[in-house]
């Protein structure tokens, strides 16, 4: 719990350096093994960091990026420009490099720390330094010389620098962070750009600070739990929800090797709590469904009788209902007994399912942890129930960079699996006369940077529109059901919503990404690309002989499996939702091809635009030129 006098997460640091100062603020790797830095070494190290800023001319509202992937050092440099007052830019590492030169150029960024040389040269080679960068940091490895242009300084540099600095300011940080207040801007995060050119999100301290204090209040966080970072810090669910929040709860975060470390580094930090995207749960799903079809035939059976436990009490409870009003007052006594009986004995069947089965399947995820958020996109239902099965408990929640991250949550008392969940304390949520969320409250961002037109359009009467159409019940949980922009409205009039359809290929495990798409079309069609283990799989168990899996991608039975994929999902959906054609693509969708975001969102407009060609083979000519009029 924050104090009253703290106003910004930047306040709750720095009380945390002095309250907690003895306990661990954050792990990392260090020659292979995890080590703790504790809270007063994680405030030094900021503080030297502030100080080096200082010596370079940085003070209040200036502007300076950040071009790394997520690492202790990404925390610090963040944490120093906020508490001097200044303005950071978060910069994904997957960018190219014009993308990389668009964003500095239009944040007015005077200087950026990137992670090593491969970042800085995205910089270095381009025809032409941004006009108004006077310097770099580089994190790790050795930095190139200097030019007239662009100081280039090494992160020990910096630091030793700063070590100097404050010997004569040695009331630096206390001067510095009185004078943010809630409306001092603290970040500018741009958009993914799923659709068009990034809009930068302008977020003060007050944004920031609200959400955190909100999902305090909603969730149960203890200085004990520990957090494993695997997100990109650049994004603002993990910056939000990962790096922030731990400081607002004293939780100890842990950071990933990379995505591809993040089962090992479970093992070895063991997290009570983890973000993490649809995709990964997906990935991790169908990861532990394949492994399991390659154990020995008892195995599986044990396996698959301690899954099959999660439908009886369900079972239970409808057969009571149902025979209750048909029987006696004897018989139903008579009854009672028997399903008190039967209760018992499934209580009895769940804790041998969860020593022989569940808990060795959550050991595969650390053996501690006890939520796992899930944002950025819809949850596949099937993966929901898995995870609930084996006792992790996933909870779904809801925001954009437009309101500092998450603006709806469950909680453990409150999950409810297909929704995510009510708005955070102080949050106000409405329906648009089209089903848009319209959202105003504390963490909602006031305007673009540099972008009165866009700021404009992103509001209407003091309400930001998400662009997301959605439900809201009774009980306040909100359900999301796809961006407006993306609904398909087909030749016929019928309006089809193409994330819905996307999201139940999830729980195929062939199935890697799909693309759904038919606007102003005849009929409904994907693109759908393959999930290369699962064919290796599926080719074991049909004993096929391949070799290189590109082969497999046009075997019959392959195409038998995705026949039978699509039919599955076909059989869910309402006649003019269906799939009538799909093909599949050579390779999956990747960040570096541009076709996803970060977060593994896929980039619907470039993708649509990149396989156009494709998506045209599976419609008549006709209804081609029909569209082109």
């Amino acid at each position: 719990m924050a104090s009253k006098t703290e106003k910004t997460i930047i306040d709750v640091f720095w009380r945390r350096v002095e309250s907690n100062s003895e306990r661990p603020a954050v792990l990392h790797k260090v020659q292979g093994i995890y080590q703790p830095i504790i809270w007063r070494e994680h405030g030094r190290v900021i503080e030297l960091a502030m100080g080096g800023l200082a010596k370079l001319g940085i003070s209040r509202e200036a502007h300076l990026a950040i071009l790394s992937l997520p690492s202790p050092k990404w925390t610090w440099a963040d944490l120093a420009i906020l508490s001097l007052g200044a303005v950071s830019i978060p910069i994904y590492p997957t960018l190219n490099a014009p993308e990389v030169d668009f964003l500095i150029k239009h944040s007015d960024s005077v200087g950026i720390f990137v992670e090593n040389e491969l970042q800085l040269r995205k910089i270095l080679e381009r025809p032409s330094l941004p006009e108004k960068l006077k310097f770099a940091v580089i994190f790790e490895g050795e930095a190139p010389p200097s030019t007239d242009k662009l100081k280039i300084l090494k992160w020990d540099e910096l630091l030793k620098d700063g070590e100097v600095y404050l010997l004569s300011h040695k009331n630096l940080v206390a001067e510095s962070i009185a004078n943010i207040a809630p409306d001092t801007v603290a970040s500018i995060v741009y958009t993914s750009g799923t659709t068009g050119i990034p809009k930068g999100v302008m977020l003060s301290h007050g944004n920031i600070y609200s959400v955190c204090a909100a999902i305090g209040e909603r969730m149960s966080f203890s200085e004990n739990d520990q957090t494993l970072s695997f997100l990109p810090l650049s994004h603002v669910y993990e910056r939000v929800g990962g790096q922030f929040l731990s400081i607002f709860g004293g939780i100890t975060m842990a950071y990933a090797e990379s995505i591809e470390a993040v089962p090992r580094n479970m093992i070895e930090t063991h997290p009570t709590i983890i973000n993490g995207v649809p995709r990964f749960y997906e990935k991790a799903y169908q990861r532990i469904k394949s492994e399991i079809r390659n154990l020995p035939k008892a195995q599986q059976i044990l396996i698959n009788w301690a899954f099959s436990l999660r439908k009886a009490p369900e079972q239970v409870a409808s057969e009571s209902m149902a025979t209750r009003s048909h029987q006696s007052q004897s018989e139903t006594s008579n009854s009672e007994v028997k399903n008190a009986i039967t209760k018992q004995l499934h209580a009895a069947e769940l804790r041998a399912a969860d020593r022989l089965v569940f808990s060795k399947i959550r050991r595969r995820f650390g053996g501690r942890l006890r939520m796992l958020m899930s944002g950025a996109a819809p949850l596949p239902p099937e993966v929901q129930r898995f995870f609930d099965t084996i006792g992790l408990n996933v909870l779904e929640g809801y925001g954009l960079t437009e309101t500092s991250a998450p603006l709806a949550c469950n909680n453990l008392e409150s999950n409810r699996p297909g929704t995510v969940g009510q708005p955070l304390k102080g949050v106000e949520v409405k329906l648009g006369e089209d089903g848009e969320l319209l959202v105003r409250g504390p963490n909602v961002f006031k305007q673009y940077y540099k972008n009165p037109e866009a700021t404009a359009e992103a509001f209407a009467d003091g309400w930001f529109k998400t662009g997301d159409i959605a439900a809201i019940d009774s009980d306040g949980f909100i359900t999301i059901k796809d961006r407006k922009k993306d609904i398909i409205i087909t030749a016929g009039g019928k309006h089809v919503a193409p994330q819905y359809i996307e999201n139940l290929f999830k729980g195929e495990a062939i199935v890697s990404h799909c693309l759904v798409y038919g606007d102003r079309r005849k009929f409904i069609t994907c693109l759908l690309t393959l999930n290369r283990e699962m064919l290796k799989t599926v080719a074991s168990r049909h004993k096929l002989v391949y070799k290189e899996v590109d082969e497999l991608y046009h075997h019959p039975l392959i195409k038998d499996e995705i026949d039978a994929a699509v039919g599955r999902i076909n059989q869910s959906l309402a006649t003019f939702e269906r799939i009538k054609r799909y093909e599949v693509l050579p390779n999956d969708f990747t960040v570096e091809d541009e076709e996803l975001t970060p977060t593994f969102k896929v980039k619907r407009k470039h993708v649509t635009a990149k396989y156009q060609g494709i998506l045209d083979s599976m419609y008549p000519d006709e209804d081609i030129e029909l569209e082109k009029i």
